[in-house]
Order: structure tokens, then C-alpha cells, then sequence
């Protein structure tokens, strides 16, 4: 296995283990995981409405850890303080197209 079918991934089950260090996860796995997530937090933000009161909802920031085996973790509120790392995924609502904008011809010479 070369270097770029791995990568390395600390996680808090690294750290239990004997060697407290980084583990290599295969590159293919943690990309299956990765897309598992993906269509699981579609399944998720489907189901979202639009508004919420007052407010429009445009935006949903969600916080995911790595496990020892490359599977996903959203981050709970009973994590450890201070945790850091993982993956960051921002979904923003697709907005209404825009109205064209007329634009004046160019003077062609």
C-alpha cells in the first residue's frame, strides 16, 4: 500500500491505545465513510424547513470526528471540552436564481 492510498488520522481512541500515536487509514474507506455521512445528512437537511419564525434557515455547519476505523461521528454536546479537529461540513440552502440582469450592448467597432 503507497502513501497516498493512506492517511493519517488522529482520533481519541488513538491516544487509548498502546503507542499514543496517529493511525494510517486507507484512503478508500475513509472515502466511503465520508460519502455514507454525506447522504445520510441529505436524508437529514431534506427534512428542514425553510423558515423558522421569523428567521430563514440558510445554513447548517455540522461537526463530524473520525473514528479509529474511519467511520464518522457527529459531535454531541457530551464530547470532551476542548476537542478539536475532525471535519467541519457547512451545507448552505441553494438561494432562488437570481432575476437576469439586463445588461446594455457592447459597443462593437
Amino acid at each position: 500500500m503507497s502513501d497516498k492510498d493512506t492517511i493519517w488520522v488522529i482520533t481519541d481512541e488513538s491516544s487509548s491505545r498502546r503507542g499514543h500515536g496517529p493511525i494510517k487509514l486507507k484512503v478508500e474507506d475513509l472515502s466511503v465513510n465520508v460519502n455514507l455521512f454525506l447522504e445520510q445528512m441529505s436524508s437529514v437537511l431534506e427534512k428542514t424547513p425553510e423558515k423558522l419564525g421569523k428567521f430563514q434557515f440558510v445554513e447548517f455547519e455540522v461537526h463530524a470526528e473520525v473514528t479509529a476505523k474511519g467511520m464518522l461521528a457527529v459531535l454531541g454536546t457530551g464530547g470532551e471540552a476542548g476537542a478539536t479537529g475532525g471535519l467541519k461540513f457547512v451545507f448552505r440552502r441553494l438561494s432562488e436564481p437570481d432575476v437576469e440582469k439586463k445588461v446594455a450592448p457592447s459597443d462593437k467597432t
